[in-house]
């Protein structure tokens, strides 16, 4: 059957939780200008730290909760550096960090991560999965001109709410058209007046519904999709304020601008008409009872004659007096840096799930808007809270102090995070400049589908289970190309400048902690590894079938290694990587002390320690 859309597609029907209670009538999207030669209004007083420090601390006050100690500074630098980033620090970034004496050293710290590139590119990549999940419609979604659009605002710290309304009402075509890699820079400009990637986001859904009910879902924290299907006796909204939400979206259309199925994504303009876009005579009903309901938002304010849905639609969403839309992006980035934000779900807010410290959750809210939805503000002010610098060990467990952040929560890195942070542990990063060139952008896109596939067990839901690993994410780990080049004694990476520099194994070791754990090691680890790496041993060399080879009869450099060695699984990003390098041969002579080196990295890039946000 058709969808709306003018695609041939499934039309799905989903069934979840449902959302919240009435609310007071909407406002315009901006106040009243001052009047011709007013002074212009004092600037509002933002919140900062110790005020939500205040407010937390009576609610642990009244819940009898007794909060961790504070994490120290090895812990805090590795915990901004991948909330704001996405990726570890440095370990010269540990190190200057570890030797600054300055009191006010952690605000300055989260400052330069906020200011850093960096936080654009982890923050497009936390938007892109939220905002289309691992897989997008092939032939039809440019997800790389949508990526490119999300780094446009998040580089330019545009304000969250004329981010929101821009991807509401996106118009414009999709694409340039053809492989996004077939391109030269010049052709992949986005600026280009021609493209608007935003418009990719609406292309991304197979129908109406589902677009309805993810703008509900993510934007206001509403799961209205639940009463798509029929009314629940429990809960607030009904099939009417599903469909009558819906009816927002029945006048976009995308129209393809060339016929044309070549290669790639094909281009599409997306547009507004002034009459409900039919399904034909074959439409399913649920799409027709739609098309017949009034566009009403869901405090029940009808704009139906508004001149164009989409516009009015986002003006109310975005507006100050919108009751969901602050508290729901607050909610969600409380959320993402704490562990567990003031509601559970991050995206499900209604009356039978209530939010914990709700005068903490308001005075965020309020606050966010009067930064002018700054995004960088809110997160400036929460990562500076006494909840985001707790330890991750409480000496009175229970619900309680789970629920009102006494400690900090364990995280499981997600596939952005994992791969970008292993990269640059490994000096794998550069080996993939080098080796790559040109079609860099190609291989870290195909590694990080690799990796997403394994990892992004539910694109759809917003929270996860991140404590719960499993079988196949281990054996990715373990046995995965990527943690097993990059623990490799290889010329130009990490283990091999390690053993270049001054001061013997105690240095090495040491040096090694820093990159991969954003630490100094302990006292009884560092002599624990030392004498691990100075242990006498035999070099152990596999071949193509990953069985121990004599290393007297292994291949000379120079030498073929035999017909299929090292040869990468189909599929296998990484593949071609050490071919541009030649750096084969150098692979079967690796001396016992490298060897062990390499061990030592692959147990510490596999540990728990790297691999949760803790």
């Amino acid at each position: 059957m058709k969808s709306h859309l003018g695609l041939i597609v499934p039309l799905a029907i989903g069934a979840l939780v449902a959302a919240c209670a009435s609310n007071p009538p909407p406002a315009s999207r901006s106040p009243s200008p001052p009047a011709k030669g007013a002074p212009p209004p004092p600037s509002p007083k933002l919140m900062g730290p110790g005020d939500a420090d205040a407010l937390l601390e009576n609610e642990w006050k009244k819940n009898s909760v007794t909060p961790a100690g504070v994490a120290d500074d090895a812990t805090f630098i590795r915990r901004a550096s991948l909330d704001l980033t996405g990726v570890i620090p440095t370990s010269k970034e540990v190190q200057t960090f570890l030797a600054d004496q300055s009191p006010d050293k952690r605000q300055k710290l989260v400052d330069s991560l906020l200011a850093s590139p960096a936080y654009a590119d982890h923050m497009t990549n936390v938007w892109d999965r939220i905002l289309l999940g691992r897989d997008v419609r092939p032939g039809v979604v440019d997800r790389f001109a949508f990526r490119a659009w999300l780094h446009e605002q998040f580089e330019k710290n545009v304000p969250y709410d004329k981010m929101v309304h821009a991807l509401i009402t996106a118009t414009g075509q999709n694409s340039l058209g053809g492989r996004p890699f077939d391109k030269s820079e010049a052709e992949r400009d986005t600026n280009d007046a021609k493209i608007n990637g935003a418009v990719n986001w609406f292309l991304h859904f197979d129908n109406l519904p589902d677009v309805a009910g993810t703008t509900s879902r993510v934007f206001l924290g509403v799961q209205i999709q639940c009463a798509q299907c029929h009314d629940h006796k429990s809960e607030k909204w009904k099939q009417t304020d599903f469909r009558s939400f819906a009816a927002f979206f029945t006048r976009t259309r995308p129209q393809p601008v060339d016929k044309t199925k070549g290669m790639g994504t094909r281009k599409f303009d997306l547009v507004d008409v002034d009459h409900p876009v039919r399904g034909g005579k074959n439409a399913p009903a649920d799409l027709v009872q739609i098309q017949q309901s009034p566009a009403k938002t869901l405090d029940g304010t009808d704009l139906s004659n508004a001149a164009n849905r989409r516009v009015a639609l986002a003006d109310w969403m975005t507006s100050p007096k919108n009751p969901w839309f602050a508290k729901e992006i607050v909610n969600r980035t409380w959320g993402q840096l704490v562990g567990r934000g003031f509601f559970e779900p991050v995206d499900d807010f209604r009356e039978s799930n209530p939010p914990m410290a709700t005068e903490l959750l308001d005075k965020f809210a309020a606050d966010f808007i009067a930064s002018g939805y700054d995004l960088k503000h809110l997160m400036r002010v929460m990562a500076m809270t006494e909840a985001y610098q707790r330890a991750d060990a409480i000496s009175q467990p229970g619900e309680m102090d789970e629920k009102l952040w006494g400690h900090f929560q364990l995280q499981r890195l997600g596939p952005d995070e994992l791969l970008d942070s292993v990269a640059r542990a490994t000096n794998l990063d550069n080996v993939l400049e080098k080796a790559a060139g040109e079609n860099i952008d190609r291989l870290r896109f195909a590694m990080r589908r690799q990796f997403s596939f394994v990892f992004d067990v539910d694109e759809m839901s917003d929270h996860h289970d991140e404590f719960d690993g499993t079988i196949s994410q281990a054996l990715l780990l373990m046995n995965g190309n990527l943690i097993n080049r990059g623990a490799s004694a290889l010329p130009t990476l990490a283990i091999a400048d390690i053993v270049k520099e001054p001061g013997g194994d105690p240095a090495h070791v040491r040096e090694m902690t820093l990159r991969t754990l954003s630490r100094e090691p302990t006292d009884d680890e560092l002599k624990k590894w030392v004498a691990f790496v100075q242990k006498p041993r035999d070099v152990v060399i596999t071949d193509d079938s990953n069985k121990p080879v004599d290393a007297q009869t292994a291949p000379k450099k120079g030498e073929k290694a035999g017909k299929n060695t090292r040869k990468a699984p189909n599929g296998d990003p990484l593949q071609n990587v050490e071919k541009r390098l030649e750096q084969r041969a150098d692979k079967l002579h690796v001396d016992a002390k490298r060897q062990a080196y390499e061990d030592l990295m692959w147990a510490q890039l596999n540990s728990s320690e790297f691999n949760f946000q803790h």
